[in-house]
């Protein structure tokens, strides 16, 4: 069973319309504010990659390329790179920016993969153009420089140790000339040296093949990223953008403001509206009024005479009708005075009890409040108390036996017994709410507590909040 009114969209925008606008409030100035900031430009520089020339397949270029964009992507943001970068002619760094640039200049790069390619693009951010441009321009130069420098360091052992071997063989080889020379013609020292003369020779030729083949492969690898775009000023700045802005901070305040009122309202168990009454003291239909006046007839009879109607259908022969207060913060006076009221100008003699909220000196109060229609205000002391003057009052004065239609206001019981005691005698009452003030479960326990008292809740009227300071 719930313990408060079921949640829907369009309620809770409609009565927490003002949190709602709050929120939206909020967002779009924070929206606002963001757009005061100094502008930003962006500039990008194109690296493009070819890990084709060093791959024996397509597919493998293509592993490859996706390896060597991780790399130099790490390597754009790395010490050195960005060190040199801060060097370029141009470049403007702060101290802070030389002294630690992977935590402060970094933050000003961005360096990503283009749409699935094999481009790069070194996007730099500064509040001028122009710095934009040469910080992207200087980054990018600095990732290819660097990266060159890793090849070359890469390749030079193999590189110092051919080379060593060319020299030691390129000796080796004007030794054995010169012991060539001095060998006798046709002899077999000159044979030999002949002999030996003709390996080194060859071996020179392979070691020099090699030493070719590798520096070949070093321009190779040391040629795989060139820059194919550089940065230029952008005469746009990239933020703020307070169209974006405000429509973006709009959208998200919706929501958030969607949110909230949704959430307000699941924890409001406030009662709102005649439905959930209804929902809560479980009848049919609950009615919402306006606390009647003097004059006849009028709109705000309409719901005390539908109300009264209820009652007098599913009971013709009902004298007596009991108003109980849905919890302690609802009078119940208000509501038995406008079904008496109405009661009164069809024609009916009506006495009104009002035992709710009249604390008097032990007294009865009648007073004539409208033609045909008596109120007597009883003390309520205590819940015993109010129900013997009540019961005693209508014995007295013999209102059933006379034809008299009697109206008896009663407190919740959360406050006293009075409601309890009286269904004695009389078997049916209406519940009084108070609209944003009573509780979803404090006008459950009121209906289930009369029920189980032998009292049959067949209607509730539902009273504007503030309604009763107004008529009184």
């Amino acid at each position: 069973m719930l313990d408060r009114p079921p949640v829907t969209l369009r309620n809770a925008l409609l009565r927490r319309r003002g949190l709602v606008l709050l929120v939206v409030a909020a967002f779009v100035l924070l929206g606002g504010v963001l757009s005061l900031r100094p502008n930003v430009y962006e500039s990008s520089a194109g690296i493009y990659i070819d890990a084709t020339r060093s791959a024996s397949s397509f597919d493998a270029g293509l592993a490859t390329a996706q390896l060597l964009q991780h790399d130099f992507i790490v390597l754009g943001t790395s010490r050195q790179v960005l060190l040199q970068a801060c060097a370029s002619p141009g470049v403007n760094c702060t101290a802070a920016e030389r002294a630690s640039p992977t935590t402060t200049l970094a933050r000003r790069l961005d360096i990503n993969v283009f749409r699935g390619t094999s481009l790069l693009e070194v996007t730099a951010k500064a509040a001028d153009p122009n710095d934009a441009a040469t910080l992207a321009n200087a980054v990018a130069r600095a990732m290819i420089d660097n990266d060159q420098a890793e090849i070359i360091r890469l390749f030079k052992p193999t590189l110092d140790d051919l080379q060593q071997q060319l020299t030691q063989l390129s000796a080796a080889i004007d030794r054995e000339q010169q012991a060539l020379q001095h060998s006798p013609a046709a002899s077999s020292a000159a044979a030999s040296h002949q002999a030996q003369l003709a390996r080194l020779q060859g071996q020179y030729s392979a070691t020099f093949a090699r030493q070719q083949d590798v520096m070949e492969n070093q321009d190779r690898y040391g040629s795989l990223a060139t820059i194919i775009q550089p940065a230029v000023p952008n005469a746009t700045p990239e933020a703020p953008d307070p169209p974006r802005y405000l429509l973006a901070a709009l959208i998200a305040g919706l929501c958030v403001a969607v949110v909230a009122a949704l959430a307000a309202e699941r924890l409001d168990d406030r009662i709102f509206d005649a439905e959930g009454l209804a929902m809560a003291a479980g009848i049919p239909v609950a009615m919402v009024a306006q606390p009647v006046g003097r004059r006849l007839p009028s709109p705000e009879h309409i719901p005390y005479s539908v109300a009264l109607a209820g009652v007098l259908a599913r009971a013709p022969d009902a004298h007596s009708l009991l108003v109980t207060a849905a919890s302690r913060r609802d009078p119940s006076d208000r509501v038995a005075e406008g079904l008496g009221t109405v009661a009164a100008h069809a024609g009916q003699r009506v006495v009104v009890v009002q035992s709710d909220r009249h604390p008097g000196n032990g007294q009865w109060f009648p007073r004539r409040e409208a033609e045909g229609m008596t109120t007597i205000a009883v003390p309520s002391n205590n819940g015993s108390g109010s129900a013997a003057a009540v019961t005693d009052l209508v014995r007295q004065y013999e209102f059933p036996s006379a034809g008299a239609f009697v109206l008896v206001s009663a407190p919740s019981p959360d406050s006293s017994p009075t409601a309890l005691m009286l269904g004695q005698t009389t078997k049916r009452t209406v519940l009084a709410a108070t609209a944003r003030r009573t509780r979803f479960r404090d006008a459950r326990r009121t209906a289930d507590m009369l029920r189980q008292a032998g009292v049959e809740v067949v209607g509730g009227i539902l009273l504007p909040r503030g309604s009763q300071k107004k008529a009184r």
